[in-house]
C-alpha cells in the first residue's frame, strides 16, 4: 500500500514539475513576444490589415501680375482597386472589360491587380468620362477619386520661371519647387481597413480629411513683356546661330523681374521646365565689365573724368601677352575708354586700381555673389581671390575676362549704376494668397547695400549713354525713338574646359536703362556660343531695343519728347525718321481710349505685337472691329500692318503660345511702301 502510494506521488511530482517547466516556457516565450518582437508584429499587424496612400490637393495657381494665368490645376479622376475583392467578384471576362473602358490591356490590368498589396491604382488622372465607364461596370472594389493635374496654359511662356510640377503635386523646378510647401496645400490622406482576406472591416474603406487648397502665387512677371522678350531672343537665336541666349527686365529701383526668358536654339519642353540660364549659368561678361570698372575706379579717385590714357594704337603686351583692340586708338579719357570700348584703356585702369581695390569694388556690385532672387538652384558668378592674380590677370578683369557671372548677377550690378547706387535684391513674386484670399507672403523692395555714391552712379550713367548715341560708340543699334538709352555692350571667348579659351565660340550681351534720366527699365541680352565677329552691339543692342520698344507701350512710359497727345504710344521698331507717320499711327496701349471705327477718318491699325488674346480683343472692341484669330497664346502676326486704314479691312491675328521666328510677322510691321533705313528692321 505505501509503495503505490509512494508511486502515485512520484508521479504527480513529477507532472507537477513538467507543468511548471511548460508554464515557465509560456511566460518566457510571452515576456519574448512582448518585449523583443511586439514593435516588430505590431507593425506587421498593421501593414497586413491596413493600407494608406496620399492625394494631392489642388496646388495653388500662379498667374503674372496683371492676373493672366500661367499654372493652372484641373481636376481628373484616379481609378484604384482592392485586387483581392476584384479577383472575388470578377470574371476574366469582366475583368477584361474594365481593362478596355481605362483603356488597359487585359494582361497589363491582370498585372497590376496581381500586386501582392490591399490597394492599388489602375490609373491615374484620366478623364472623368473614362472614370465613370469603369464605374459603371459596378465591380466590387473598384472605384475612382478625385485629383488635381498641373497645366500650364500659356504653353512655354516664362518656363523656367514657373517650372514643373510632377506627377505626384511635387514641385520638381522653378517656383514650383521654391515655393512648394505654399502652393502645393495639405494633401489627402487616405486609410483603409480590411480583415485576412481583404475584406473592409467598414461599410466605408476610406477615411478622408478636408484638403486644403494651395496658395496663389501672384508674380512681378508681365506676360507681355515676357513673350516679346522670348519672340525677339528666339528670332536673334536662330539668324545669329547661336545656341542660346537669354534676357532678363527688370525694375532697376525695386528689383522686380518683369522678364525672365531662356531660349535655346534646340527647345525641349521638359528641359526647359527645369533649367533656368539666367540664374543658374554664369559667363564671361567681357566689356560689360567695364561699366563696372569705371564705377570702382572713379569711387575709388584712382582715375578721373579728365584723366588721358594712352591706349597704344591698339596692341599692348603685358607679361608677354598682347592685349588688342578693335580699332587704333590713342589717347583717350573714361569717355572716351567706354565709349569705344578700349580694353587696353580698360586694363591699365585695372592695373592702376590694384588688385585689392578691385576685387573689393565689384564684391561691392555682387561680383561673385548670389543675388538672393526667389528661384532654386541660383548659381554664384566667379573671382578669384586677388592674391592668385597676377599683372595680366588683373589687366584681362579689366575687360571682363577672367571673371565669371550670371546673367541676373550682371542685370542685379547695372541696376545699381541706374538707381543711383544701390544693390537690390531681385524678386518674381510679389506677393502670396490663401483659398480665401489672404495675403500671407509679400515681397517689398530690399537694399542690400550701397556699391557706389549717387554722384559716381551719375556719372557712370553719362558715360555709359556715349556706348549708344556717341559718334564711335559701339551700341547704336540699342537706340529706342524717344528715349534716351545708357548701356554697354560685351563680347567674350568662352572658356575652353580642356584649357585656354575658344577662337571661334564667343557670348556676346548688352545691358542697358531707359529713360537714362529716369530708368524705368533694366534690359539684360545674352546670346550664347556666337560665332567670330558677333559683337554684343550688332547682335545683342537689337534684341535690347526691340524689348525696350515693347515694354515702354506696355508699361506706358513716355517718350521724354515724345508730344502728350502721344506719349503712351510706341514707334514701329527700326523705322527712325522715315517711320515717323507710323509712329505717330501706332497703337496705344489697351488702357487708353480709341475712339470707335467711323470710316473716314478712322484709326489706324494698332499694334496688336506681343499681346495676348484677350489684350487684343480688348483693343479692338474698342476701335468697333471683330479680328479673325489663328491659333492662341500672344500675337506673333498681323494683318493689316500697324498704321494701316481700318475703314475697309478687317483684323487678322495670327498667335502662338511661345513666340519663334515669324520674319512675316516683322516684315508686316512696315505698311506697303513704307522705307526702312538699311533694307531691314
Amino acid at each position: 500500500m505505501n509503495a503505490v502510494f509512494k508511486q502515485r506521488r512520484a508521479r504527480v511530482g513529477w507532472m507537477t514539475l513538467v507543468l511548471a517547466g511548460l508554464f515557465l516556457m509560456a511566460v518566457l516565450r510571452l515576456i519574448v513576444l512582448v518585449e523583443f518582437d511586439g514593435p516588430r508584429l505590431v507593425s506587421l499587424a498593421k501593414s497586413e490589415h491596413t493600407g494608406e496612400t496620399e492625394l494631392a490637393a489642388v496646388r495653388g495657381p500662379i498667374v503674372d501680375r496683371n492676373g493672366e494665368p500661367l499654372a493652372l490645376s484641373a481636376e481628373t479622376r484616379s481609378v484604384y482597386a482592392r485586387p483581392a475583392a476584384v479577383f472575388d467578384t470578377t470574371t476574366a471576362r469582366e475583368r477584361a472589360s474594365l481593362a478596355a473602358a481605362l483603356g488597359l490591356r487585359p494582361r497589363e490590368l491582370e498585372a497590376k491587380l496581381a500586386k501582392p498589396a490591399p490597394f492599388v491604382w489602375l490609373v491615374r488622372r484620366v478623364s472623368p468620362a473614362r472614370a465613370r465607364a469603369a464605374e459603371a461596370l459596378g465591380i466590387e472594389g473598384v472605384g475612382a477619386l478625385s485629383e488635381y493635374k498641373r497645366f500650364y496654359p500659356e504653353s512655354n511662356l516664362a518656363a523656367a520661371v514657373v517650372g514643373l510640377a510632377g506627377m505626384d503635386g511635387q514641385g520638381l523646378s522653378g517656383l514650383e519647387l521654391e515655393y512648394n510647401r505654399l502652393i502645393r496645400g495639405e494633401p489627402v490622406e487616405l486609410s483603409f481597413y480590411h480583415d485576412a482576406l481583404g475584406h473592409p472591416i467598414f461599410d466605408s474603406p476610406f477615411a478622408l480629411r478636408t484638403p486644403e487648397p494651395g496658395a496663389q502665387l501672384k508674380l512681378t512677371i508681365d506676360s507681355s513683356i515676357e513673350s516679346l522678350a522670348e519672340t525677339e531672343l528666339a528670332s536673334e537665336v536662330q539668324q545669329s546661330g547661336a545656341k542660346r541666349g537669354a534676357a532678363i527686365v527688370l525694375d532697376p529701383f525695386t528689383g522686380e523681374v518683369l522678364a525672365m526668358a531662356n531660349v535655346s536654339a534646340q527647345p525641349d519642353s521638359v528641359h526647359d521646365r527645369l533649367h533656368n540660364a539666367a540664374v543658374q549659368d554664369a559667363f564671361e561678361p567681357g566689356s560689360t565689365m567695364k561699366g563696372i570698372l569705371a564705377s570702382v575706379a572713379l569711387s575709388d579717385g584712382a582715375i578721373s573724368l579728365n584723366k588721358q590714357i594712352y591706349c597704344e594704337e591698339g596692341h599692348w603686351t603685358i607679361d608677354r601677352r598682347t592685349i588688342h583692340d578693335d580699332s587704333r586708338h590713342g589717347w583717350l579719357d573714361l569717355a572716351g575708354i567706354i565709349e569705344v570700348s578700349s580694353n587696353i584703356g580698360a586694363a591699365k585702369i585695372a592695373l592702376g586700381l590694384g588688385a585689392n581695390r578691385y576685387y573689393d569694388g565689384m564684391r561691392a556690385f555682387g561680383i561673385g555673389l548670389r543675388t538672393g532672387i526667389d528661384l532654386p538652384a541660383e548659381a554664384s558668378g566667379l573671382i578669384m581671390k586677388p592674391s592668385t592674380w597676377r599683372a595680366i590677370d588683373l589687366a584681362n578683369h579689366g575687360f571682363g575676362q577672367g571673371v565669371a557671372v550670371t546673367p541676373i548677377e550682371l542685370a542685379t550690378a547695372y541696376a545699381a549704376i541706374a538707381n543711383g547706387g544701390l544693390i537690390v535684391r531681385p524678386y518674381v513674386v510679389a506677393a502670396a494668397y490663401d483659398a480665401q484670399g489672404n495675403v500671407i507672403l509679400r515681397h517689398t523692395p530690399q537694399v542690400m547695400r550701397r556699391a557706389i555714391s549717387p554722384e559716381v552712379a551719375h556719372q557712370v550713367n553719362l558715360l555709359l549713354r556715349n556706348v549708344v548715341n556717341g559718334p564711335n560708340g559701339t551700341a547704336h543699334r540699342a537706340k529706342v525713338d524717344g528715349f534716351i538709352v545708357a548701356g554697354k555692350t560685351g563680347t567674350a571667348q568662352m572658356v575652353n574646359p580642356a584649357g585656354g579659351y575658344y577662337q571661334n565660340r564667343h557670348v556676346c550681351s548688352f545691358v542697358g536703362f531707359l529713360p537714362a534720366d529716369d530708368p524705368r527699365l533694366l534690359i539684360l541680352v545674352v546670346l550664347y556660343d556666337v560665332g567670330h565677329g558677333h559683337f554684343g552691339g550688332l547682335y545683342a543692342a537689337p534684341v535690347f531695343s526691340e524689348i525696350a520698344s515693347g515694354a515702354v507701350r506696355d508699361l506706358n512710359i513716355a517718350p521724354v519728347d515724345g508730344h502728350y497727345d502721344v506719349a503712351g504710344m510706341i514707334p514701329v521698331p527700326g523705322l527712325g525718321k522715315a517711320g515717323k507717320e507710323l509712329d505717330e499711327a501706332a497703337a496705344p496701349d489697351s488702357g487708353d481710349e480709341i475712339p470707335a471705327l467711323t470710316g473716314v477718318g478712322s484709326p489706324a491699325t494698332p499694334n496688336f505685337s506681343g499681346m495676348s488674346l484677350r489684350r487684343a480683343l480688348a483693343v479692338a472692341r474698342k476701335i468697333g472691329v471683330t479680328p479673325q484669330v489663328n491659333g492662341g497664346g500672344y500675337v506673333v502676326a498681323q494683318e493689316p500692318a500697324p498704321g494701316a486704314p481700318l475703314s475697309h479691312a478687317d483684323i487678322r491675328l495670327t498667335l502662338a503660345p511661345v513666340q519663334g521666328d515669324e520674319p512675316e510677322a516683322r516684315a508686316r510691321l512696315v505698311t506697303a511702301g513704307a522705307a526702312v533705313p538699311g533694307g531691314a528692321l
